[in-house]
């Protein structure tokens, strides 16, 4: 008897004492290194996404015009990689602040887009299903609730999980996901550390749905996260380099899925490429078909409370002299009028949605497609720093829908 009580104590204080240094270590993280930082890929623990044998190489022809306007609108904006390519082709590339075409730049929550292409391919393959239940791969988590059989793979997938998690502040080493950003045992978080906060159903952004979807892909792969992005994604696409992903320690390894990957920007580019042919690389299908159409198009995505399987949907503008014009040029152009607004010049803002879409980062990382124009663009880099343009309304309207064009020209007329 004494025996026994003597043995449930040790293990008590071995959990007690393994939860205070787990502890301890994320809010040291938290205090030292502060709000989450671009330069955070340089301290934290990752590991390597291996590349392939083969490089696909985009073609190369500059843009002037795009050029002009951009060289002069992205100086000391805290950008360090501007990408712009159309037809398979880099028309705009540029590095600041000493990064280069080879530096592995931090993504954040584009993370996420590149997990929901994980899960295509994984339900493609038959080791799960998104409209089952996740106790249907990580049965423990009935020991916690039994309201987590509602939840499904689907309601990860769209940020509708209802699961507690409070995604602000990002600093306070008490919120959810400075626990998780900084935590050191990812994995036992989601498996013995969460709670319900909701019926699922309701949107609700929570990077905790991306992490659990790590986690069950991991479970039904039987390998590591990063290891499955290598060989469904990084070896097929011809990626030029190899990519780091973060962990959450050199003992767990568990791989940040909500958050953190690091590569080129070409290579973040070869994924929006992906999503812009369907899915397609060279003739075969790397992710479904059917899965890359659940989002390769924006308008799909408004009706979806903006936000479907980790994908984002956006929307642009242009000036015209009346209403009409507006209404006339959204439907010549396969786009959806949203609004218009008179200005004091007497001209109309007309609003659109159009098909175009994004995979977002905080402190402003973009994947950005648009299928219409053939257009692909990544931005990357530190909080977007200018007065002239929103960091949306230059990617969305003046460089993917043209609008620079217009500036060009009257900037043009009046010299």
């Amino acid at each position: 008897m004494k025996k026994s009580i003597f043995k449930i104590l040790a293990l008590v204080s071995i959990l007690f004492i393994a939860f205070n240094l787990e502890s301890c270590t994320m809010i040291y993280r938290t205090v030292v290194h502060g709000q989450a930082d671009i330069t955070d890929n340089e301290w934290q623990p990752n590991v390597t996404v291996e590349k392939g044998a083969e490089d696909f190489m985009f073609a190369v022809r500059k843009d002037t015009d795009l050029a002009t306007f951009l060289d002069e609108n992205l100086e000391g904006t805290n950008t360090n990689a501007f990408m712009v390519i159309k037809n398979d082709t880099i028309i705009y590339e540029k590095y600041f602040n000493e990064y280069n075409e080879n530096s592995l730049l931090t993504s954040f929550s584009v993370a996420k887009s590149f997990v929901s292409a994980l899960v295509g391919i994984a339900q493609e393959e038959g080791l799960l299903d998104e409209n089952a239940p996740v106790t249907a791969y990580l049965p423990e988590l009935l020991n916690q609730d039994k309201d987590f059989e509602k939840i499904t793979v689907k309601h990860l997938l769209n940020m509708q999980s209802g699961i507690k998690f409070d995604e602000y502040p990002r600093i306070n080493p008490f919120t959810g996901m400075a626990r998780l950003y900084y935590g050191t045992n990812i994995r036992g978080k989601i498996t013995n550390g969460m709670t319900i906060a909701e019926a699922p159903g309701r949107f609700n952004y929570r990077s905790i749905d991306t992490q659990v979807l790590g986690v069950i892909l991991e479970r039904v792969t039987k390998m590591p996260l990063q290891e499955y992005l290598s060989q469904k994604i990084w070896k097929p696409l011809g990626m030029k380099s190899d990519a780091t992903w973060t962990v959450d320690s050199e003992r767990n390894k568990m791989v940040k899925a909500f958050c953190c990957l690091n590569a080129t920007a070409e290579d973040f580019a070869k994924f929006g490429r992906l999503y812009l042919n369907g899915g397609k690389y060279n003739g075969v299908q790397i992710v479904p078909e059917a899965w890359v159409a659940k989002t390769d198009s924006g308008k799909k995505i408004y009706a979806h409370n903006d936000y479907k399987n980790k994908w984002w949907t956006s929307s642009h503008y242009d000036v015209f002299d009346t209403e009409e014009e507006g209404r006339a040029y959204a439907k010549a152009n396969n786009k959806d009028f949203l609004k218009a607004r008179k200005l004091k010049s007497g001209k109309y803002v007309s609003h659109f949605q159009g098909d175009d879409y994004n995979a977002l980062g905080i402190l402003g990382q973009y994947v950005y497609v648009n299928p219409t124009e053939n257009i692909v663009i990544v931005r990357l880099g530190d909080s977007w720093r200018d007065d002239k343009f929103y960091l949306s309304e230059l990617i969305y309207t003046y460089v993917g829908n043209g609008r620079y064009k217009k500036m060009l020209k009257k900037e043009a007329r009046s010299k």
